[in-house]
């Protein structure tokens, strides 16, 4: 030992202590890290279900779970006969809850959908409860559109069975001052379309002062919060006051804008204040056949239901004119209260952090308690294992994926034993950390290693005050609440960290980091899956820098103990994730399978883009006398696209190539103006259409919406319509081109075709289709040069 660091151990001895002590210590420290770990999860849990005798006034699932009953029989995408259905229910239901509904029919485009434009022929339901005394009107938005292999029990059923039972109760009590407009929107799961319907075109949009959206990407769960309009303070003090079991904080935001993900309120929250809500758990039940309503957890809907009640009565009574003011920083406590600050404030408390923290490092450096180089190691070492423990579990992941055919198993993320996979990977971060601070622990002692963790804390708080405000909660309120356990042992004749006031302030100020980050880190591990669990594990780590005391107790038994049963629980829960999940009824294999005929060269295709074939999909491509083989499809998917399928040639099926008429075409100042006629003779619902040549897209319009900038960094361009009606869209374009224009119209059309002489092959119990757009589908295609 260096004679710096004899200095150091000389001045906090060890005071003698018997090893039953130190066991029951240690013991005692695992069990409450432990049970309050688990707590804050329990917390996340959302509230119980409210039975259909509950008081008229207040929402009840049991009650909203008769709509949903007949919502979500059917799988009911735009342009099928079930979305129909269900958009003539929602106004029945409606008409009888004392509304008059009406049906906005127009054609929206998406300029900004993220590799092709999107567009389609919506059907937006719209109902008005007018108010006594209206400001401007609260607006409650769910979508019924589903996707068409699922049948949408959660995403987005339980919203439009929320919202009509929210509609029951408001009846069924005093009426509110401002009018409070229902919004089911249509076709959100192609592309945000009714959204966009209804903010440039419905006369209602300019009347609403408040929007808030529900949504899901699971099937249980808390209804989170997640995502706020700009300039959100006002919005989140009457948020905090009135949401029952609140579930929210700002980093939620900040985490979701980084991701390419979207729902309606995307396109609400450029103009009007509002809030979005989700419940995102449950997540290989998203956009599959497995979101049905045997699946969907009762207390989910009871949580969506009852926020958006208790908050259109709150916001219903307010004046809604002016009130945007200042972003919040925010984040609830246990489901119980929502702790909010204006960020004016993120600057002067991680000022006052600061100083304090330096403050504490100035003193122990004056004091030998710290030295410059032990506080090297501490921050060397919490790093040192961020980095290590996230990389480890990444490279895990990618085995699991590369080696093993594991049930349920996606490069996405998805997996049927998630939580089992995510325990393995919690208790191997557990270890590799445990076994890296033994090792630093060699180099420094413990009050390094505390500072030296702490100040990277200070790093992560500054980069957030600049860079993400939203999160600059965490790093501040942890940071703050950590100081008293280093002051204690910097300020400590002979800190003794095993006398009772001091194992009292270690089990005080660890609850803080485990009741805001634990719910955080399995909200994370959640919403990002375990493709990203390498990220969510870095913020365990991170956790772990604020137990460094608690973790040296339970490691003073025995140091090597801890990780060795780490590394234990590591890999036998990463072994009953890998061999204990099968395939069945209950958890489906995923396929693909689609028909595809190009009615120019006649040449028809089974197609899969499954990696390797299952029994079902085998009987398509091994059935025939041809051999199958691997290709791309530029016929059915564009010409630049380089998308790989396995498929076999088939007989052509007698059908109808989809039909394209140029009506005008016209050349001035080097721009071509084209207007075209596009329509499907079979009558089938979807239409895509690519440019195949080089043809530089100046604007285009559909049925006179115009979309005037195209470029936005896209190497092609394509357009998908949904909802196509029987006469077809008009589609009008103006090109730079020197080349003869190259179109390829491909239509789809729902379920794989039915052959003159047999039956449909049904999927055996076990396999159901998999999330790509055109699985289960027939698609016919034709190209048209001009």
């Amino acid at each position: 030992m260096s004679r710096a660091n004899t200095i150091i151990e000389t001045t906090s001895p060890p005071l003698a202590i018997s090893p039953a002590r130190e066991s029951v210590i240690a013991i005692a420290m695992v069990l409450f890290l432990t049970l309050l770990a688990a707590f804050s999860v329990h917390r996340q849990n959302p509230p119980a279900v409210m039975d259909a005798n509950s008081p008229l006034p207040d929402f009840s699932a049991a009650r909203a779970m008769k709509y949903l009953e007949v919502i979500s029989q059917r799988p009911h995408p735009m342009g099928s006969a079930e979305h129909d259905a269900v958009r003539d229910y929602i106004v029945n239901q409606l008409t009888a809850l004392g509304l008059r509904p009406e049906v906005q029919t127009t054609t929206a485009v998406n300029p900004v959908w993220k590799d092709e434009f999107r567009a389609g022929t919506v059907e937006n339901v719209v109902a008005r409860l007018p108010g006594v005394a209206n400001t401007k009107a609260v607006m409650l938005v769910g979508h019924y559109d589903s996707v068409p292999n699922g049948f949408g029990a959660s995403d987005d059923g339980a919203a439009v069975a929320a919202l009509l039972e929210t509609v029951r109760a408001l009846k069924s009590s005093a009426p509110l001052k401002n009018d409070v407009i229902f919004l089911f929107s249509d076709g959100e799961e192609a592309g945000l379309l009714g959204a966009y319907a209804f903010a440039n075109e419905h006369p209602w949009a300019k009347d609403v002062g408040l929007v808030m959206n529900f949504e899901a990407r699971g099937n249980h769960g808390p209804s989170i919060m997640f995502e706020t309009s700009n300039q959100n303070g006002w919005l989140i003090e009457e948020f905090a006051e009135s949401a029952p079991r609140p579930v929210s904080h700002s980093l939620a935001y900040e985490i979701y804008r980084l991701l390419p993900n979207d729902t309606d309120f995307t396109v609400f929250k450029r103009s009007l204040p509002g809030l979005n809500f989700a419940y995102i758990d449950g997540v290989t039940h998203y956009h599959t056949a497995l979101d049905t309503i045997a699946a969907i957890d009762q207390r989910s809907l009871q949580h969506h239901g009852s926020t958006a009640l208790a908050l259109a009565r709150h916001f219903g009574d307010l004046n809604l004119q002016a009130i945007r003011s200042r972003n919040a920083v925010y984040f609830d406590l246990l489901g119980v209260m929502v702790v909010r600050y204006s960020s004016a404030l993120i600057l002067p408390l991680t000022i006052v952090t600061t100083i304090a923290f330096v403050a504490l490092l100035v003193f122990g450096l004056r004091n030998r308690r710290l030295r410059i180089s032990g506080l090297i190691w501490g921050f060397v070492a919490l790093l040192a294992s961020v980095i290590v423990a996230s990389l480890a579990v990444k490279l895990v992941w990618d085995l699991i994926l590369r080696f093993k055919d594991v049930a349920g198993v996606r490069s996405q993320g998805e997996a049927y034993e998630s939580d089992l996979f995510f325990v393995s990977f919690v208790a191997l971060a557990l270890a590799i950390t445990s076994a890296l601070y033994i090792f630093f622990r060699k180099r420094t002692t413990i009050e390094n290693l505390t500072a030296g963790a702490l100040l990277l804390w200070l790093l992560l708080l500054w980069l957030a005050s600049l860079l993400l405000p939203g999160a600059s909660y965490l790093p501040t309120w942890l940071l703050l609440f950590n100081l008293p356990p280093l002051a204690y042992l910097l300020l400590a004749k002979e800190p003794d960290m095993k006398s009772t006031p001091s194992l009292a302030l270690l089990f005080l100020c660890a609850v803080p980091g485990i009741v805001l980050l634990v719910p955080l880190i399995y909200q994370t591990y959640v919403g990002l899956t375990l493709r990203l669990a390498g990220a969510v594990i870095a913020l365990l780590i991170l956790l772990l820098g604020l137990l460094l005391p608690h973790l040296k107790l339970i490691a003073t038994p025995r140091k090597w103990l801890f990780p060795a049963a780490m590394l234990a629980i590591a890999v036998g829960f990463l072994a009953a994730g890998i061999f204990a999940s099968q395939y069945d009824a209950q958890q489906p294999r995923l396929d693909t399978m689609f028909y595809g005929l190009d009615a120019g060269t006649q040449k028809s295709v089974w197609a899969t883009a499954d990696a390797r074939p299952d029994e079902w999909t085998t009987k398509f491509l091994r059935g025939g006398a041809n051999k199958p083989f691997v290709a791309d499809l530029p016929d059915l998917f564009g010409a630049k696209n380089d998308r790989r399928f396995a498929m076999v040639e088939t007989e052509p099926l007698p059908l109808a190539a989809p039909e394209l008429t140029m009506l005008s075409d016209n050349t001035a100042n080097g721009v071509r103006s084209v207007v075209l006629r596009v329509a499907s003779k079979r009558q089938a619902p979807v239409m895509t259409i690519y440019i195949d040549s080089n043809a530089d897209v100046q604007s285009f319009a559909v049925n006179g919406r115009k979309v005037g900038s195209v470029s936005d960094g896209r190497s092609t361009w394509n357009l998908r319509y949904q909802g196509l009606t029987n006469e077809g869209i008009e589609l009008a374009m103006d090109l730079k081109t020197q080349q003869p224009l190259k179109l390829t119209v491909v239509d789809q059309s729902y379920g794989l075709p039915t052959l003159a002489d047999k039956q449909p092959i049904p999927r055996p119990a076990g396999f159901i289709p998999s999330t790509y757009t055109f699985n289960d589908s027939t698609l016919v295609g034709k190209s048209f040069v001009f």
